[in-house]
C-alpha cells in the first residue's frame, strides 16, 4: 500500500498513471495530483519499486509549480524515460499561472489552468529532485503551446532497449491543431530528436494516443473520441516500424471522450485494451 498521508494535495492521489521500467529492473510509477485536476496546486509525483528488496518506495514530489520566462508554471502529465546510460529524463507539459480562470464545480470555485496556454518541457530527475527544466515549445515539429504528453513512452526497439531510442505519445490542443495526435521520437540520450510527420486526425478530433508494437514493423495506435457523449474508439496502424500510420478509423468500441490504454502479448499474440464501454460514463 502506498502512503499518501506524506503528499500535500493528494485527490486526485493517483491521476494519469505511467511507468517507466529500468534496464536493472526498477520500476518508476508517476502521476500527478491536485485539489482538483488542473488546480494552481497540482504536483508531479513517482514511486519506485525495488526488484531485490521487493519492496515499493514512499511517494515523492518530483515537479513543483516552476519559475520559466518570468512566469510560475503548474505542472501535469509526466512521461519519463531512460537513457543509455541510466539516467532520467522526464518530459511533461505545464501551463502559465497568468492562464489560470475561475471556473466553478460542484458547488466549489476553483482556478483551473487553460490547456491551450500550456507549453512542453523536460527535466532531468535524480531520483530526489527535478533540474535543468527546458521549454521545449517549437522543437522537433511541437508546437509552441497547447501540447499534451499524456500517454506511455515506449521503446522504439525492445531488444535494443533506450539504446534504440523513444516514441512519445502526444496530442494537441489549440486553434486549428486541436485534438491532433502526434508522437515525438527521443533519441538514446533522452534529449535529442528526430522529426517525423505523423499527424492523425478525423473530426471531430483524435486525443491521447495510446501505442503498442505487435513487432519490428507492425505498431497498433488506439485514440480517444474528441467530443463527449457519443462516439467510438479511433484506431490507426503502421507497418514500417512507426515511421507512418494509416488514417484513423473508427472502430466499434464505445467512447464518452475518455481516456483508452493498450498492451500487446507477444508471447501469446493478444491485444489488450483498457477502456470505457459507454457513450455516458467518463469513467467505470
Amino acid at each position: 500500500m502506498l502512503k499518501r498521508e506524506s503528499l500535500p494535495a493528494i485527490r486526485p492521489s493517483a491521476h494519469s498513471a505511467n511507468v517507466l521500467e529500468y534496464t536493472d529492473g526498477r520500476l518508476l510509477v508517476t502521476w500527478f495530483a491536485g485539489t482538483v485536476e488542473g488546480a494552481e496546486d497540482q504536483i508531479g509525483v513517482g514511486c519506485t519499486y525495488d526488484p531485490d528488496i521487493a519492496q515499493w518506495s514512499d511517494p515523492v514530489v518530483m515537479i513543483r509549480c516552476f519559475e520559466y520566462a518570468a512566469e510560475r508554471w503548474v505542472t501535469e502529465q509526466i512521461c519519463p524515460i531512460e537513457t543509455e546510460t541510466s539516467k532520467t529524463i522526464v518530459y511533461t507539459w505545464a501551463s502559465p499561472f497568468s492562464s489560470f480562470q475561475l471556473k466553478e464545480q460542484d458547488n466549489m470555485r476553483y482556478w483551473i489552468r487553460s490547456i491551450p496556454e500550456n507549453r512542453p518541457f523536460r527535466f532531468r530527475w535524480d531520483g530526489q529532485k527535478a533540474y535543468d527544466i527546458e521549454c521545449l515549445s517549437n522543437c522537433a515539429g511541437l508546437p509552441g503551446k497547447g501540447v499534451v504528453f499524456q500517454g506511455q513512452p515506449l521503446l522504439r526497439d525492445p531488444e535494443a532497449g533506450p539504446a534504440g531510442g523513444w516514441i512519445i505519445p502526444y496530442h494537441t490542443e489549440r486553434g486549428e491543431l486541436m485534438f491532433h495526435s502526434r508522437f515525438l521520437f527521443v533519441g538514446s540520450d533522452g534529449l535529442t530528436f528526430e522529426e517525423n510527420t505523423v499527424d492523425l486526425y478525423q473530426l471531430p478530433g483524435c486525443l491521447e494516443p495510446a501505442l503498442a508494437r505487435v513487432d519490428k514493423q507492425n505498431w497498433l495506435c488506439y485514440m480517444r473520441y474528441g467530443k463527449r457523449g457519443e462516439g467510438y474508439i479511433w484506431r490507426s496502424e503502421s507497418k514500417d516500424g512507426n515511421r507512418s500510420f494509416t488514417e484513423p478509423s473508427l472502430t466499434n468500441l464505445r467512447n464518452p471522450h475518455s481516456a483508452v490504454d493498450i498492451a500487446f502479448d507477444a508471447e501469446n499474440e493478444y491485444l489488450l485494451l483498457a477502456y470505457n464501454d459507454s457513450h455516458s460514463l467518463r469513467t467505470p
